[in-house]
């Protein structure tokens, strides 16, 4: 027997009627198709017979008992623990923990990401060039894409910087991206508590 501890991707949705869950679902089938989904409010049996049929690895979240957080902890900085004797004169068999912080370094890409490869980074990820059809960035710090973004690109960081979406995917903090919100301008991405904001990089304010 073996056993290995895997990390999986999962969405949390919350149903609340069956027409917007087609709706959402055919909109984001090619996404959604690589993750697990965790299923809340109105799961009716025409629900369970769409997941069935498109091969969805689902479950409803009543019959979990695990705690499952709302996105990644992701930081510059990732703590690490670690052992240090507290030396007062002598030494001493206690010992205190110790936090040592280790910075993350920025994944610098200046080529294109080619179809089928994954890029997965625990920091910031800044990218000049396109990222292809069924290719994947995943990156749990801030995200910057300066060229055309055709496949996915998973951002659990404070901020996107994006050039132009395409034919790909965004996922925000957990939120999917509606593509109709890129016009072809960069946009800088954030979020103010539960909102997403799209903006314009260079808007001109007024003072």
């Amino acid at each position: 027997m073996k056993a290995k501890q895997k990390t999986i991707r999962i969405f949390d949705i919350e149903i609340t009627n069956d027409k917007e869950f087609f709706a959402y679902m055919d909109k984001n089938l090619i996404l959604l198709k690589d993750f697990f989904l965790l299923l809340r409010g109105h799961i009716s049996d025409n629900v369970i017979n769409y997941l069935k049929d498109h091969n969805f690895c689902f479950k409803a979240a009543k019959d979990c008992n695990i705690k499952i957080s709302s996105k990644h902890t992701s930081s510059d900085n990732r703590a690490i623990m670690a052992q240090k004797e507290k030396i007062a004169g002598k030494s001493s068999d206690k010992k205190e923990i110790q936090i040592v912080k280790e910075r993350v370094k920025t994944l610098f890409i200046e080529k294109p990401i080619r179809s089928g490869t994954q890029i997965d980074h625990e920091g910031d990820v800044t990218i000049f060039g396109r990222v292809n059809s069924a290719a994947k960035v995943i990156a749990a710090g801030n995200v910057e894409i300066f060229g055309i973004i055709d496949g996915l690109v998973q951002c659990d960081g404070d901020y996107m910087i994006v050039k132009e979406l395409g034919k790909g995917h965004i996922i925000f903090n957990g939120d999917i991206l509606d593509r109709d919100l890129f016009d072809g301008n960069i946009k800088k991405i954030t979020k103010n508590k539960d909102e997403i904001l799209i903006k314009d990089l260079f808007e001109t304010t007024n003072y």
